[in-house]
């Protein structure tokens, strides 16, 4: 199983870094003339028509740079899982992915949450009034950071080392040592 764990992220390393480079690229929120802060029941932004709507969230330079973090960490967990390290560093390895699958779960689902979309609520003479809105209903926030931790919780069993006397039917049933 760890050979194929590690072919497949080495593989997947570089598509899956350009794909997180280019999707946080294409995320875009509008150009604002006017605002109005949350203490007034939301955030709305006032724009005129003629004008661009929108700008990128994210700088390319700070899209390229997650990208290619993204790319080297898959291509080095490809290689943690591949060679052959000592059944102790692979213990510590599992433990650390393992205690921080709760955590990155909860972190992916909140960080989620903070994509907003911008939809017009009212039409006036010459402009539009827009409010935000979360982009990801609650169900789907809850989803997405439950298969975060599930994804951890698998590369944990993947780095693992195998305890000797164990039969691989077995061991296959079970996250932990």
């Amino acid at each position: 199983m760890r050979q194929s764990v590690a072919t497949v992220t080495k593989l997947a390393s570089v598509p899956v870094g350009v794909v997180v480079g280019i999707g946080m690229f294409l995320m875009t929120e509008p150009w604002c003339t006017t605002s109005v802060g949350p203490a007034r029941h939301g955030t709305a932004c006032l724009y005129f028509p003629g004008q661009a709507l929108t700008q990128p969230r994210f700088s390319w330079w700070l899209c390229a740079l997650t990208g290619a973090a993204v790319a080297v960490g898959l291509f080095l967990f490809s290689r943690i899982v591949r060679t052959p390290l000592s059944a102790a560093t692979r213990s510590r390895v599992a433990i650390a992915l393992r205690s921080a699958s709760l955590p990155a779960g909860v972190g992916v689902g909140i960080g989620m949450a903070q994509f907003v979309s911008f939809c017009s609520r009212q039409e006036v003479v010459l402009t539009h009034i827009c409010s935000w809105q979360t982009t990801y209903p609650l169900w789907a926030l809850i989803l997405v950071g439950v298969a975060a931790a599930a994804v951890m919780l698998l590369l944990a069993r993947a780095v693992a080392p195998r305890p000797l006397g164990r039969t691989p039917s077995r061991s296959a049933l079970s996250l932990g040592h």
